[in-house]
């Protein structure tokens, strides 16, 4: 039986596939990348992507698929295959874990002007009641009021700064994200980003911080020393 020859441009299932993928020279140089792999990279440094590779490859010359809990930054992964045919080359994709959305679905016109500065001052004082850590505050002081499920929001502010209780120093930064947007019913918004760091923290209430968030339309990342809450700046 014959078989018709294929004519499909294997390249562009790569390039526009919804995974990053990367290929990197014997010294770790950055050889080619497709679309996705272009925002990752905008997170992390290309060194660790080459190390990770390097770490996940098998033995011999071949594929490896592997199964794991990664994140970087708001990209999560569920899993990588790593190949090489040479010692030349390396190459690895990173599948993304898929985001379900959020639980409940948060109308807009439900949101109240908030302003940031007030809530982040209200819920370090009730934490700082509470612990010895000394509190400081790194914030962009131009940032209007904008749109927010306040008191759900305050749930999951003081549920990240008690997560720190056991450190010494709780830093809290405010920031504008340039170049980075977050789609809330259809529209896109520019990202207010509170990221909190301290020595130690405890990850017991990560579920429960995560769970709300998603229902405000807030993405979290975490981080042994560090958490971050990305907040829609909704006008």
């Amino acid at each position: 039986m014959n078989k018709q020859p294929l004519t499909i441009n294997y390249q562009n299932w790569i390039e526009y596939d919804y995974n990053p993928f990367f290929v990197f020279g014997k010294n770790g140089e950055l050889l080619t990348l497709n679309q996705p792999a272009q925002f990752l990279i905008s997170k992390v440094d290309p060194k660790t992507l080459y190390e990770l590779a390097v770490a996940y490859a098998s033995h011999d010359f071949g594929y490896k698929t592997t199964i794991l809990d990664l994140k970087f930054d708001v990209f999560g992964f569920f899993a990588v295959t790593v190949g090489y045919e040479s010692e030349d080359e390396i190459g690895i994709k990173l599948y993304q874990t898929p985001y379900l959305g959020p639980k409940k679905v948060i109308s807009i016109k439900e949101c109240e002007f908030t302003n940031i500065y007030h809530i982040l001052d209200l819920c370090i004082m009730s934490v700082g009641s509470k612990t010895k850590a000394e509190f400081k505050k790194d914030i962009d002081p131009a940032l209007p009021d904008f749109k927010l499920s306040q008191n759900e929001f305050v749930k999951v502010l003081t549920r990240t700064l008690e997560s720190f209780e056991g450190s010494s120093e709780i830093k809290t930064e405010l920031k504008l994200k340039t170049g980075e947007f977050l789609q809330v019913a259809g529209k896109r918004f520019q990202i207010v980003k509170l990221k909190i760091t301290g020595d130690t923290r405890v990850t017991t209430k990560d579920a429960l911080i995560e769970e709300i968030s998603s229902n405000i339309n807030v993405f979290t990342n975490f981080d042994e020393k560090e958490a971050v809450l990305n907040i829609p700046l909704i006008l």
